[in-house]
């Protein structure tokens, strides 16, 4: 009895998954399309550049005055 109600459970959870589950298109909509390793380099080198030319510009400022 117990095999039966696992077995109808086991073929409802597959037919909904592929026929009325968005699991796949939900994971190709949000799939990172690189790595998140580069993202995250390049996203730092950003923000470093950005305060390095903050640092340049309030030292002339400085300097200026």
């Amino acid at each position: 009895m117990a095999l039966v109600g696992v077995g109808t459970f086991g073929f409802f959870a597959y037919d909904y998954v592929v026929h009325e589950s968005r699991i796949a298109e939900m994971l190709e909509r949000y799939r990172p399309l690189g790595s998140v390793a580069d993202d995250s380099a390049n996203r730092y080198d950003l923000e470093r550049m950005h305060r390095d030319l903050e640092a340049i510009r309030s030292y002339r400022e400085r300097d200026a005055a």
